[in-house]
């Protein structure tokens, strides 16, 4: 038979909303600001806050408050009001009265993993959808997309390397982009290739423009997304490099040589913690490279990443500031070569209308 919730227990487990947060959410320091609890908050820069006064918590952020129940109720997916209660007397270690005998706690709670474990991520497979992306790329009227790609510093080569593609409209390649853009001259398509190349479940789109619209990387609405060569962190690599943006990767991908992934934006840095930290210890990477974009939200993160890297015991470094005063990788790779690029062009394939270009590095490379 279900405990009784009295108005006593009630006080009480209202009260249990400093105990919640730390098993919960590892939040022991209540005097600052944390990351906003609501799983639909990306929330990169902590929002949220607690108010001793109604035992309760809310982000300034995405503007939610919750009371302990509310709180539990959201983490455990849960509605009714008796099971919250009963949830949080679990996690607080506290007997309700209609359970029998005295309300005393009876065990501490369990111990909150030093990173939770990272979300499901992704969606359906649309490695066909990609594929189709990629040859549209090559196609006449979308030479616009080349175009993007080569002002980047990315040729031929490197499209085919990275499995890049080219949209009119991103829901052609996931249903779930809501992108409303109409004076955009199309997308590329970025996506997120597993190991082999035989499988993508999740993609961004990068904005072509002639400058009146923001260059910017859109993400498929309501779905989780993962790190950008997430498999990086479970395929024991003597070394990893991670990046900030998904263009950086493939930038420093091409100046290294070296295995390069990408959180697609700071606010994934905890998933990349989260990931790695899940992962076995003997599959992780022997070493990661912190490469941040020089700039104040950049140099942030790279120092959270490498403090969250020495809690889980993997050598890192973090890298200086990228050479020639250069904010991020791409920018690094361009300003290599000075202002502008030379390729050559090859006919072997495509024709006499669609030819491929390759970089013809001054220095002779």
């Amino acid at each position: 038979m279900a405990a009784l919730v009295s108005e006593r227990d009630r006080e009480v487990l209202r009260g249990m909303m400093p105990e919640l947060l730390s098993v919960l959410y590892g939040v022991s320091d209540l005097g600052r600001s944390f990351r906003c609890p609501s799983p639909d908050h990306d929330d990169s820069d902590p929002s949220a806050h607690y108010y001793a006064r109604d035992c309760s918590v809310h982000c300034f952020g995405c503007g939610r408050t919750w009371d302990a129940f509310d709180l539990v109720g959201m983490h455990d997916g849960i509605d009714g009001f008796h099971e919250k209660a009963e949830a949080v007397a679990a996690y607080a270690g506290y007997r309700l009265e209609g359970s029998g005998g005295d309300s005393a706690p009876r065990r501490k709670p369990k111990p909150r993993p030093l990173f939770e474990f990272p979300k499901a991520a992704g969606a359906e497979d649309i490695s066909d959808a990609c594929v189709e992306a990629f040859g549209a790329l090559y196609e006449p009227e979308n030479e616009v997309g080349r175009r993007f790609l080569r002002w980047r510093g990315l040729d031929d080569a490197d499209a085919a390397r990275f499995g890049l593609g080219f949209a009119r409209d991103p829901k052609a390649i996931m249903p779930q982009f809501r992108v409303y853009e109409p004076e955009a001259l199309g997308y590329i398509v970025i996506p997120f290739w597993n190991r082999g190349f035989t499988e993508a479940r999740y993609c961004m789109a990068r904005t072509i423009s002639r400058g009146a619209l923001r260059n910017k990387e859109w993400r498929p609405k309501g779905v989780a997304s993962p790190l950008y060569n997430e498999w990086m962190l479970s395929d024991a690599l003597p070394v990893v490099y991670v990046t900030e943006g998904l263009i950086d990767a493939m930038a420093l991908a091409k100046v290294t040589g070296k295995h390069v992934m990408a959180l697609g934006g700071i606010g994934n840095a905890k998933r990349f913690a989260q990931v790695l930290y899940h992962t076995t210890a003997r599959l992780r990477p022997s070493k990661v490279m912190v490469c941040m974009d020089e700039d104040a939200e950049g140099r942030k993160a790279a120092a959270k990443m490498a403090s969250d890297l020495k809690e889980i015991g993997v050598r890192h470094v973090v890298l200086p500031p990228y050479p020639g005063g250069a904010k991020d990788a791409d920018e690094w790779l361009c300003s290599m070569r000075g202002d502008a690029w030379d390729y050559e062009e090859i006919r072997q394939f495509g024709g006499d209308t669609c030819p491929l270009y390759v970089t013809r590095w001054r220095d002779g490379r």
